[in-house]
């Protein structure tokens, strides 16, 4: 069977902050694509929560929706699987769909 992907994922741990009705979360990704990602995250949120995502280095945001969720792992974190909705760049704030 072959998996058919929008996008190549990567393998790459970079530090994000996640903001769903609140404080910013500090989270890290797992695996990213041009898509989505699966961000390992402290906080369980449910299927179908907005998050707005922020890599503090480089103050690229997105917006990115929570469409599956994982148990808690033993390092005490849970599984997101997010689908980024665009991307929002530092200073312009333009915005930029993701690819279908």
């Amino acid at each position: 069977m072959t998996e058919q992907r929008r996008s190549r994922r990567i393998l790459a741990s970079i530090p994000l902050e996640i903001e769903c009705d609140g404080a910013p979360q500090p989270a890290m990704t797992g695996v990213i694509n041009l898509n989505g990602a699966l961000i390992p995250s402290p906080l369980n949120w449910p299927t179908g929560s907005e998050l707005r995502i922020k890599n503090p280095d480089t103050e690229l945001q997105t917006l990115g929706r929570v469409v599956w969720r994982g148990n808690l792992d033993s390092s005490g974190w849970y599984k997101l699987g997010v689908e980024f909705q665009f991307v929002l760049t530092g200073s312009s704030r333009s915005s930029i769909r993701a690819r279908e």
